[in-house]
This record gives C-alpha cells, structure tokens and sequence, in this order.
C-alpha cells in the first residue's frame, strides 16, 4: 500500500495564522495562492555587509546578494516598506523549475549568496527549488530572509538546506503586534521560530568578510519603541546569548497604512534609536551591525520597475 502525498495548500497552516483554505481555489491571508509568485530578482546591496559584499574586511569587490522577492506576506504589517508586493500582489508566477534557473543564474551573475525575501507561505515549493538548484551545481550559501512569524514544523522541513537565517524579531509586545500586524500571538511563535533556527545553523560564521553560515536577527525599532525592542534583546541574551549577531536597524519611516495610527506615523527619532543601542551595549552584544537612523530607506527597491 502506498500513501497519497498530503498537499500543503489543500488545507493551509504554513505560517501561524493557519487559515486552512485551499490556497489553490482560494488565497490565504498570506494574499497567495498555490503558485509561486515572485516581484524582482536581482543582486542587491542593501542587506548587512557580511551578505551584500559590502564590508571592508572583505578582499575584491561587492557583488551583491542574489535577492528574490516572493510577492504576498503572512504577517501583514500597517507600515509595510514592501506593501507594493506585500498588498499589492505585484509580481509574476513562476514554476518551481523556474525558480530553480532563478536561483543558479543569480550565481552565474557573481551574488555572494541566494536570499529569499519573504518566503514562508511558498515553503514546500521553495524548498522543492532550492533541493533542485543545489543538485544543479548551486553552491552559495541560502539565506531564509523573513518575518520571523513562522511555524516550527515548517522550518523544521528546511533543515539542512538553509545556510544562513534572517530572521526580523519585530514585536515582543503581543499588543502591539496586534494592533500594527493583526498577530497578538507574534511574540510566542516568533520568539519559538527563532529559537529552531538556531538550532539549525548556529551562531554567524562569517570567513572573508563574507556570512557563510548562521543566524543573524534583524530588530527595527519602532517610534517610542512600541515593539520593545528592548525586550527583544533580553530575550535574545537569556536564551541565544550574547555571541548572537543583532542587525540593529533604525531606517523605520510611515508608510503604507502608518497614517491611520498617530503614534508611528513619523519617522524615528535619533533618540530612540541611540537608547535602544545603548541597552544593547550595556546588555554585553558586539557581534552585529548598527545604522544611522534613516540610512537604508534608499534601499528599498522598486518592484513597480520589474526585473528578474
């Protein structure tokens, strides 16, 4: 006797909200249905030194990293910075096979790495792309860039294909996850999504400049620290410790839907962005990257213009 293969879009519960529709009759809250859907690909130099090319311990030049935006998002922040493909739905469908060519010409093209942006509610046919590209001749560290709101038992099928987690640790406050992502239970399932990572790759082991494996968590602080960062970094000290690398970002500005809720409908101020710094040197970390405060709103691509 044989078993039948189980569909993950029949009835989904990829990501922690598990709406269970069947995504290929009926989008999710992810806004995606059963097919890949991707906005841009491109290298791109506006991710951590360590992943773009970009630091200056590294010898030769920065060849980017081989970003692939996946169109829809299961988190559904109000301020969105990528709400085009977000909300949107910009972007165009591709077949596993077409995602694997993907994936091995942004090698041909020089990245440093493959980063897949926001891939959570795709991941039975990234996975799929990725076991593909690597028996094709891919040799470049996979980097899983998301929102960190994930399930364990999807990350679980990942192992041994991710080189490199990404993870943006947004809220520790369920209140505020609530009230700016409709996800009063992000704290719990991110904080557990983490933590598997971990288990997974490990702390950042970066050689020439260049991550080759690990995990690096991104933290955006929010005007008034409304997500508590703060919070965050205790967290991560009492149970990944202090060797963990912080990507501590300050380029937060309102966009999207940030008009309609006052208390972040501004740009963060120097201020916050210095006190939470601060905690995170009293707190003992060194091994990351900091920002001045509004330095990456630039690097936000344009999906309207294409590419691939």
């Amino acid at each position: 006797m044989t078993s039948t293969p189980v569909d993950p879009f029949a009835r989904c519960t990829l990501c922690p909200r598990a709406c269970g529709v069947n995504r290929a009759q009926t989008p999710g809250l992810c806004a995606m249905g059963a097919t890949l859907r991707v906005a841009l690909a491109q290298l791109h130099y506006g991710e951590e030194p360590v992943l773009s090319g970009t630091s200056p311990l590294e010898t030769g030049e920065a060849r980017g990293s081989g970003t692939i935006f996946f169109s829809g998002c299961s988190l559904r922040c109000v301020y969105c910075q990528n709400h085009d493909i977000s909300f949107g739905g910009l972007g165009h469908e591709l077949s596993v096979d077409d995602l694997t060519a993907l994936m091995l010409e942004l090698q041909l093209a020089g990245a440093h790495n493959i980063n897949l942006v926001t891939p959570t509610h795709f991941t039975p046919l990234v996975r799929q792309a990725i076991i593909q590209a690597k028996a094709n001749g891919l040799c470049l560290p996979v980097v899983w860039n998301s929102s960190a709101f994930e399930t364990v038992e999807t990350l679980r099928t990942l192992e041994g294909l991710v080189d490199i987690f990404l993870p943006d640790l947004r809220y520790m406050d369920s209140q505020a996850a609530a009230r700016y992502s409709g996800a009063p239970d992000y704290p719990k399932a991110a904080t557990a999504a983490i933590a598997e990572m971990h288990r997974q790759v490990g702390q950042l082991v970066v050689e020439d400049g260049i991550a080759r494996r690990g995990l690096i968590i991104r933290l955006l602080v929010l005007p008034g620290n409304v997500g508590r960062t703060d919070l965050a970094l205790d967290w991560i000290k009492a149970n990944l410790g202090t060797g963990t690398a912080i990507s501590l970002m300050g380029q937060y500005y309102p966009a999207h839907r940030a008009g309609e809720f006052p208390e972040i409908n501004r740009s963060l101020k120097p201020i916050e962005y210095a006190a939470v710094r601060r905690h995170m040197e009293r707190l003992g970390f060194k091994n990351g990257f900091v920002q001045q405060v509004g330095s990456s709103a630039s690097f936000t691509p344009d999906f309207r213009q294409g590419g691939d």
